[in-house]
């Protein structure tokens, strides 16, 4: 059987890996570069024939549910399937938006209440049985989670978090709103790597006297974060489960780059792929990851999930396709004149700019420099001589792609009926090698996909 099993794993990392070599056009690239690499004119003739058509709504469905008419290309269709065949991300039956109690709302959202709550009930459905009652939480933030983990259920738990600023918060806020948890939830500087287990054990023992089996969490652990969460897990004795909820992919220590032109290099991660199976299956295959799994590909894995244009309404379509070309019809003005754009604040142009062209620009210049490739040491000032003629030009280039907008809208959709299979891949590869480690272990929906992107958690136990 376990024979069978692997070749099950091996045929699923091959149709994933052949689905995103050949769809490279959709999500290899920055939208911001969608001009300049032309990549609009990669879209096949005969799906953009069909999907223009389409009605608002039924667009929001064919994204959603990735629903197909028999009339269809076949190859949209075999797309769709392929699409279908690959996300590998379970659904959540039911959900519960559970209001927390007074003191727990205080600065959080209700996503940030809504995610909270949702890992605290699988933590204790995962603990309970199992009568643990440590909990180490990496990447504490200000410790939201540990806290109601004491409140709800009364666990002990270690927030391990390598911001100092945050740890600081954290106490204060404890000292503050939840003064009866002082013994029993503690927090801690602490830089993770998967080299960090004897740092663990010492801070549990100095601060809980004992050394219990523990479970290992993470609420959104971000990059690398996660690896080293598994690894820690894998090695730590008394570590007996672990819920990882993980976020932001494209952060993935990179391991090597090499230039492939100008704009565009291979790129190599640490800890992705990560399991044996994965690797192998790319070897034999002689796939080179490093041009196509980029971190553009890891930034489509976090993107916004499909479940996002459920009902979505035209004015809001509208905005996102303006916003989209606009901001690529900028990054298009300044390559073909050879210039490079700096931001001057740290948020480019307002998207409340969005719904017209030319207050657009006008924001857009003054929040960008418009930096001669050539002239890196150019001072500024003597840019902004010609701004009203480069405002002119700008709204000249509008007018020849503006017709394009529609087509920005099906663009976008086709990336985001990719994105859960891209994060199925992400989290296979990291399940997998868990199961090559020996550990039960598996993929649960925790929160509303709608509310929370990033919902499921890795859930692994040690027998």
């Amino acid at each position: 059987m376990a024979h069978v099993g692997e070749c099950t794993e091996h045929k699923y990392f091959l149709d994933v890996l052949n689905l995103f070599f050949e769809t490279q056009w959709l999500y290899n690239t920055p939208v911001t570069d969608l001009l300049t690499k032309g990549l609009l004119d990669l879209f096949p003739k005969e799906w953009l024939n069909v999907l223009q058509t389409l009605e608002n709504q039924e667009l929001n469905d064919f994204v959603v549910t990735k629903k197909t008419n028999s009339q269809w290309p076949k190859s949209l269709k075999a797309f769709l399937e392929k699409c279908r065949h690959t996300d590998r991300l379970p659904n959540l039956n039911t959900i519960l938006l559970t209001k927390l109690p007074k003191k727990f709302q205080i600065g959080l959202n209700d996503k940030k209440q809504h995610e909270i709550s949702q890992l605290a009930n699988l933590v204790h459905m995962q603990c309970a049985p199992r009568n643990i009652k440590i909990i180490v939480d990496f990447g504490a933030g200000l410790g939201y989670v540990c806290q109601l983990l004491y409140h709800l259920y009364g666990y002990r738990v270690l927030g391990l978090e390598k911001n100092h600023a945050n740890v600081n918060n954290a106490r204060t806020r404890q000292s503050k709103l939840y003064p009866d948890s002082l013994t029993h939830v503690k927090y801690n500087c602490c830089d993770l790597t998967y080299n960090s287990v004897e740092t663990i054990e010492t801070i549990l023992r100095d601060e809980f006297q004992e050394n219990s089996d523990v479970c290992l969490i993470g609420l959104h652990a971000c990059g690398d974060l996660s690896i080293h969460a598994s690894k820690i897990f894998r090695d730590m004795q008394a570590a007996r489960i672990f819920v990882m909820i993980s976020c932001c992919y494209h952060k993935l220590s990179i391991s090597k780059s090499i230039k492939i032109n100008a704009s565009t290099e291979k790129q190599y991660f640490n800890n992705f792929p990560l399991s044996n199976c994965f690797n192998s299956v790319i070897v034999h295959n002689n796939f080179d990851v490093g041009s196509f799994l980029r971190q553009p590909f890891l930034r489509l894995a976090c993107q916004e999930p499909a479940e996002r244009w459920n009902n979505m309404s035209i004015e809001s379509h509208n905005k996102h396709s303006f916003y989209v070309l606009a901001r690529a019809l900028l990054q298009l003005y300044a390559t073909q004149n050879g210039f490079s754009l700096t931001k001057r604040t740290q948020k480019g142009t307002r998207k409340s700019q969005c719904l017209n062209f030319e207050t657009y620009i006008k924001d857009s210049l003054n929040r960008y420099i418009l930096q001669p490739q050539e002239e890196k040491n150019i001072k500024e000032q003597g840019i902004q001589v010609n701004v009203d003629e480069h405002e002119k030009n700008i709204i000249k280039l509008w007018k020849i792609y503006c017709d394009k907008l529609k087509v920005v809208e099906l663009y976008t959709a086709l990336q985001l009926i990719l994105q859960a299979s891209a994060e199925s891949l992400v989290l296979q590869d990291r399940l997998c090698w868990m199961h090559e480690e020996g550990f039960e272990a598996t993929i649960i929906p925790v929160t509303n996909k709608q509310l929370s992107p990033r919902s499921h958690a890795i859930v692994c136990c040690k027998r």
